[in-house]
């Protein structure tokens, strides 16, 4: 199984409008948008989209902003 990956940035800043992109690039099954940090996420295969930069809920999970997110994406090899 595959560690989670939580991307943080502001409201409307493009989490969500690129949630499918970055769910693909990173090999994720899943996608949380709007997580809250008291609820849980599942600790794999998971992309989890935040405003708080201090989400963390397992040590496990790769943390990002998102523009260092889209940057990897973007620089990510296309077919």
């Amino acid at each position: 199984m595959s560690r989670s990956v939580v991307i943080y940035g502001p409201h409307l800043c493009g989490k969500n409008a690129n949630a499918q992109e970055l769910r693909e690039h990173f090999g994720l099954q899943a996608v949380i948008e709007d997580w809250d940090r008291p609820s849980s996420y599942l600790l794999g295969n998971t992309l989890v989209l935040t405003e708080n930069p201090d989400a963390v809920a397992d040590s496990s999970s790769k943390v990002m902003h998102l523009g260092w997110a889209m940057h990897e994406l973007l620089a990510e090899p296309r077919a």
